[in-house]
């Protein structure tokens, strides 16, 4: 009995531990650490400030805000005397805000923005 009252509990710890599909799809801030910062610009704009942290370091203040629309996807229930019937999942709003500063390996002014590589985002 207990084998079973512990993969009971694995599966019920593993299923919290997944994310919704509508959440694969946006990056989090720290998931540009390792890339480089026009990555960042390309996606989500141009910085509100730039400041050098320390000669070897440069920091981009970023503060934006971005809304989705999740949901919408048909599924169908099927009556064998009326028929298929289709439906749709609920629309929702998602509003995520995303502010910090990436802190970018930079030792000179002239290194080009798709060689300054993002080392560290502070809140």
């Amino acid at each position: 009995m207990r084998p079973i009252f512990a993969l009971l509990a694995i599966a019920v710890s593993a299923g919290g531990c997944t994310t919704a599909p509508y959440e694969a799809a946006e990056m989090s801030c720290s998931d540009y650490i390792g890339k480089p910062i026009s990555s960042r610009i390309a996606a989500y704009g141009p910085p509100t400030s730039v400041y050098r942290i320390n000669t070897s370091q440069v920091g981009y203040v970023f503060r934006t805000k971005t809304t989705a629309h999740v949901g919408g996807e048909p599924f169908y229930t099927v009556n064998y005397l009326t028929g298929a019937d289709k439906h749709h999942t609920p629309v929702r709003k998602i509003t995520r805000v995303c502010h910090g500063v990436y802190v970018v390996h930079a030792p000179t002014d002239t290194m080009p923005m798709s060689e300054r590589i993002i080392v560290d985002v502070m809140p």
